[in-house]
């Protein structure tokens, strides 16, 4: 008979570390799987290993992480690196890859912790070589010390500005800073002030990178509009509005970045309840305070959960092992409520903060929901705008249906950089909200897999404890 898990948490980000940390302290049977080769997720990225001489530079926020992770590592958890998950079974039951093995195991009890990613940027020419996401540069950078002289940035949001500045920290130029965020930022954010001066830290960290680029010289073009990438076989440049004027800059690497979103793969495939946030404007998990889904033992924490930061995702890690604990009998209802009582303060400042980042932040209508006719929607499968709209007037009024039609979202990424647009182009050209609308039905398995992979399959138990041992 397998022997199962006390809780399953998958993505060692700074959620899933500090749920991992939290249920340790109770004695659990914790198991993390994390497909990446190192435990930090996309924040705390290479933490202990980076390949930069002086990882100070890419800010405290991210040489703080070394210490969870080091705290996690020590810790008397069952750590699974590269581990890549592909099926949650209503049972409790996970299926994953490793070692180009499928690997199985079972936990009463789940926390996922699947991050996030970057919001699509549909514009002309993003599918061109030379342009990437803002975080696939910081990544870059993480990973590999690796940059880009001369790029150009563009977008709106904080994490624009700080991978900017992280750059010019490191003497790497930056053709221009192309600023997408709609005029009248502060006239939006103003009825969320209280929550922005609840954390004056986290204004005056903003502040700081604003005036960082500002004495760095680096062109900046505020409330930018109708950008388009110059190039026919590469990127050669970025074409926009401001102030009704057309400007060109010219670069071999354009970073696109509106924002991130929550990573939805894994909690759709799970047939999770989502709604649709107005705040954030993209789907998230319907959850409680404590993380806890619609399924009764799966919780969800962390960016997954919906954009909140790392310091934030600490606490949501915390909430969900707490309760979690409580599930599983090793702390009562007294406990559980003074030991989640700072966790769930925390998590409320951080909230009312984030609502006045959204709305300053609020990405553009125009940078969401291209209307174009040429514009590529669907990477993967190469569908423009004016073939979804055909699809649409097919009898299309779904994204599944859509899919049917166009094929729009069945590619390998399964819809990660095209269903959000899908969403919303479908409300527009039908007047409703996108939460009548709908999003993709996904299923597992959540990557490709091979014929060998299935073929070497290995069962994932606890290890006995000293006392099972000796029994």
């Amino acid at each position: 008979m397998t022997e199962i898990f006390d809780l399953a948490i998958i993505g060692a980000g700074p959620g899933g570390m500090s749920a991992a940390l939290q249920a340790a302290e109770f004695g659990a049977s914790v198991v993390v799987l994390d497909r990446k080769a190192t435990p930090g997720g996309q924040i705390y990225r290479d933490v202990t290993q980076s390949p930069l001489l002086d990882p100070s530079v890419l800010g405290v926020e991210y040489t703080e992480g070394a210490e969870l992770v080091n705290a996690f590592l020590a810790a008397d958890i069952d750590r699974h690196q590269n581990a890549d998950v592909w099926h949650i079974g209503e049972n409790g039951e996970v299926l994953y890859s490793q070692d180009n093995q499928t690997r199985r195991l079972v936990a009463r009890e789940l926390i996922i912790n699947p991050g996030a990613m970057e919001r699509p940027f549909p514009i002309k020419g993003w599918h061109l070589p030379g342009v990437m996401t803002a975080g696939s540069a910081q990544v870059m950078l993480k990973s590999d010390g690796m940059v880009k002289d001369g790029a150009i940035f563009a977008g709106t949001g904080p994490l624009l500005y700080l991978i900017v500045a992280q750059y010019l920290r490191l003497g790497v130029t930056v053709n221009a800073v192309v600023d997408t965020t709609p005029a009248g930022g502060i006239g939006r954010a103003l009825q969320h002030l209280g929550g922005a001066l609840s954390k004056p830290a986290y204004l005056i960290k903003g502040l700081k990178l604003l005036n960082e680029i500002r004495k760095a010289g680096v062109p900046v073009f505020r409330h930018a509009s109708e950008l388009s990438v110059l190039g026919e076989s590469k990127a050669v440049g970025l074409q926009f509005k401001q102030d009704g004027r057309t400007h060109s800059v010219n670069a071999d690497h354009i970073f696109l970045h509106q924002g991130v979103i929550p990573n939805l793969n894994m909690t759709r495939a799970l047939g999770m309840d989502h709604h649709w946030s107005e705040q954030q404007l993209c789907w998230t998990p319907t959850l409680d305070d404590w993380g806890q889904s619609s399924i009764p033992h799966i919780a969800v924490v962390g960016d997954a959960a919906g954009i909140q930061g790392a310091e934030a995702a600490r606490h949501a890690g915390r909430l969900a092992a707490l309760q979690a604990m409580h599930k599983l009998g090793k702390v009562n209802k007294s406990d559980l409520g003074s030991m989640s009582a700072d966790h769930l303060k925390a998590m409320n400042a951080f909230k009312a903060f984030r609502r006045f980042l959204d709305a300053y932040y609020a990405p553009p209508t125009q940078q969401r929901i291209p209307t174009q006719n040429s514009t590529l929607v669907c990477r993967c499968e190469e569908q423009t705008v004016g073939q979804l709209r055909a699809g649409f007037e097919q009898g299309a009024k779904d994204p599944n249906a859509l899919k049917a039609l166009t094929r729009c979202g069945m590619g390998p990424c399964q819809g990660r950089q095209c269903g959000h647009t899908v969403s919303e182009l479908l409300a527009d050209w039908q007047s409703k909200p996108v939460s009548e609308v709908g999003y993709y039905r996904l299923r597992s398995p959540q990557k490709l897999l091979s014929i060998e992979e299935l073929s070497h399959f290995q069962e994932v138990q606890p290890a006995p404890k000293p006392a099972e041992v000796s029994a």
